[in-house]
């Protein structure tokens, strides 16, 4: 398996992950706002479209992770689902924003089919993507790089929405934000077909010895108590879960801030923006410490940093919306650190798997990961939904004292906690470069 990247290769298969997070994150920052304040759906039930959306996550997920592990054409395992999907995608992420008149009778129903086509195309994609890191390299600090390059894309993605989306949507909708929505949704999708054909062209999966091919066709019931067994994977998928999910309730909340806070719902643009520059320009520290520390240290200063960024923001309450992106560009600053690492971390869990059952299983994990981040992330969306009902919330109203409270504690003191959390998990982890080096030359002594 090749460990000598390229930079045109680490490219090639980094500008795979820009037109799928392009869709994700405005659905991260818009979606939850969208469904209650154009669509004109009950928080409460808003947010039991995304509880539900996680619960489709926990089958499609780990579904699509056998599916890959047993894929075997021309291609590779993982490139098919980028050229296949890519289309598909392109429709969902336009639909997952159907014009939807407010109050409408079916309202709930037709957000809940879109948003469960748009999780599904989602899914098809982006956990081949991913898992594809354990093809390309086994090296543990080319793991790091090549993630470092992934994440640069994923910033860049999450810059151009937080940019550049509402603005679109002002400027397509013709005075109408729901068909602005829409149709804006529909040029992302096609910038995301597009980038996954380019990473379907530019990537090539190295070739797999017998006994890789051999472990795919491992039944799922086998796997289990192989992932069980897995120490690193156990810490990792807890961790994914914790701060993927509370890192969700944040950017959930990000545009009721704007709107309902500093009184102008086009200042969330500002916010998401400052977010997304910081987090770009950091990425090179990132990829520093993690080359000199490792990258569990990575993963605990940047977990702890977005977590001193919400207690500013729960504690200072800055009612200057400059102050307030500078608090949120530290919370994502750290958040970059989590985003960077985190997959590289799962392809060196898959790495301890095999070393301590003698079999591997890249798919399973990668989509129980990826099912981690996604149905934490629901989890905490359909909490903010539910949340805001218990706290008196209504939409386009002006909120009491008492709802400002509560909003302030969702989605800033709330996460922060569940950060620190997060943090201290990695105090067991047990792959450190070192530890890596030695599981690589057992398991290739092994097959000796």
């Amino acid at each position: 398996m090749a460990n000598d990247l390229t930079l045109p290769r680490k490219l090639g298969y980094g500008i795979g992950i820009f037109g799928p997070m392009l869709g994700w994150v405005a659905a991260l920052q818009y979606l939850m706002y969208f469904y209650t304040d154009v669509a004109g759906i009950d928080p409460a039930r808003a947010g039991l479209i995304f509880m539900i959306g996680m619960v489709w996550d926990a089958v499609s997920d780990p579904l699509v992770g056998v599916l890959t592990d047993r894929t075997r054409t021309r291609w590779g395992r993982y490139r098919p689902y980028l050229l296949f999907g890519s289309v598909p995608f392109a429709i969902v992420v336009a639909f997952a924003f159907f014009p939807i008149k407010a109050g409408a009778e079916n309202a709930f129903w037709i957000a809940l089919v879109t948003h469960l086509l748009f999780r599904t195309g989602y899914t098809i994609v982006y956990m081949p993507f991913t898992a594809m890191i354990a093809r390309i390299t086994t090296s543990y600090d080319s793991r790091t790089s090549l993630t470092a390059v992934k994440t640069m894309f994923v910033f860049l993605g999450n810059l151009t929405i937080s940019f550049g989306f509402y603005t679109l949507v002002l400027r397509l909708g013709g005075g109408s934000e729901g068909v602005g929505f829409f149709r804006a949704a529909a040029v992302v999708g096609v910038a995301a077909a597009l980038t996954s054909l380019i990473c379907f062209a530019a990537t090539r999966e190295a070739k797999e010895d017998e006994e890789i091919v051999s472990a795919a066709r491992i039944p799922l019931k086998t796997a289990a108590p192989d992932l069980l067994g897995n120490k690193a994977f156990l810490l990792l998928f807890a961790g994914v879960a914790i701060f993927g999910g509370f890192y969700g309730a944040e950017l959930a909340m990000t545009a009721y801030f704007a709107k309902y806070w500093l009184g102008d719902a086009g200042l969330a643009r500002v916010l998401f923006t400052t977010q997304a520059f910081a987090s770009l320009a950091s990425i090179p520290v990132w990829l520093w410490l993690g080359k000199r520390f490792g990258k569990s240290h990575v993963w605990t200063t940047g977990v702890l940093l977005a977590s001193a960024g919400l207690f500013g923001v729960f504690f200072i309450r800055p009612e200057n919306y400059m102050i307030m992106a500078a608090l949120y560009a530290v919370a994502n600053v750290g958040a970059s650190g989590f985003i960077l690492i985190f997959y590289a971390m799962t392809a060196d869990t898959v790495d301890w798997g095999e070393w301590v059952s003698g079999r591997r299983h890249e798919g399973v994990i990668f989509g129980a990961i990826s099912f981690a981040n996604k149905f934490a992330a629901g989890v905490a969306t359909g909490f903010v939904g539910v949340s805001l009902t218990w706290i008196g919330f209504a939409a386009n109203e002006t909120p009491s004292v008492s709802v400002i409270n509560g909003m302030f504690v969702i989605g800033a003191l709330i996460p922060a906690i569940a950060f620190v959390v997060a943090a201290s998990l990695m105090r067991w982890y047990p792959v450190s470069r070192e530890a890596h080096q030695k599981i690589l030359a057992e398991i290739e002594n092994s097959k000796a």
